[in-house]
């Protein structure tokens, strides 16, 4: 009898980690009918209160090429992350959630699709700076109502 196919959301924000976390994931626990989906977290209000728009005059015209920008981002990210996914020979889908917390993006992305499974990578922060500035990694695990694979930070 074959197994079910799972879908397994990864989390993915294209820093070293987080692609080391899906190799791991490919190479370890990965099942050969696995539905893979990539999900990159982007946060809303980021983009709009970057530095960059500090000296830029409020307009339409300049909000409208604020957005397109951050789309344009977006795309090439996603592009990125299909490229890694066919390099790693896993079969399924790339996508972006909008949150003001990547965390809560990932919790809900992976309830949309019915996940089974969360794998996210740990940058490594220790105590005091997670504490302070808050981990995505922890946030998942202590949100999520379906198993998280959190893999620690690999040199």
């Amino acid at each position: 009898m074959a197994d079910k196919q799972r879908t397994v959301v990864v989390a993915m924000d294209g820093s070293d980690q987080a692609i080391k976390s899906f190799k791991w994931f490919c190479n370890s626990i990965k099942h050969d009918n696995d539905k893979v989906v990539m999900v990159y977290a982007v946060e809303v209000y980021g983009g709009i209160y970057s530095t960059q728009w500090l000296n830029v005059p409020y307009s339409g015209d300049a909000l409208r090429k604020m957005i397109d920008k951050q789309h344009e981002e977006i795309k090439q990210k996603l592009h990125k992350f299909a490229e890694i996914m066919k390099k790693e020979h896993a079969s399924g889908t790339v996508r972006s959630v909008q949150a003001e917390d990547p965390g809560e993006g990932i919790i809900r992305a992976a309830e949309e699709l019915g996940a089974d499974l969360i794998v996210i990578g740990s940058r490594g922060m220790g105590l005091v700076r997670r504490t302070i500035l808050g981990s995505v990694s922890d946030y998942v695990l202590q949100h999520s109502h379906i198993p998280v694979a959190v893999c620690p930070k690999v040199s």
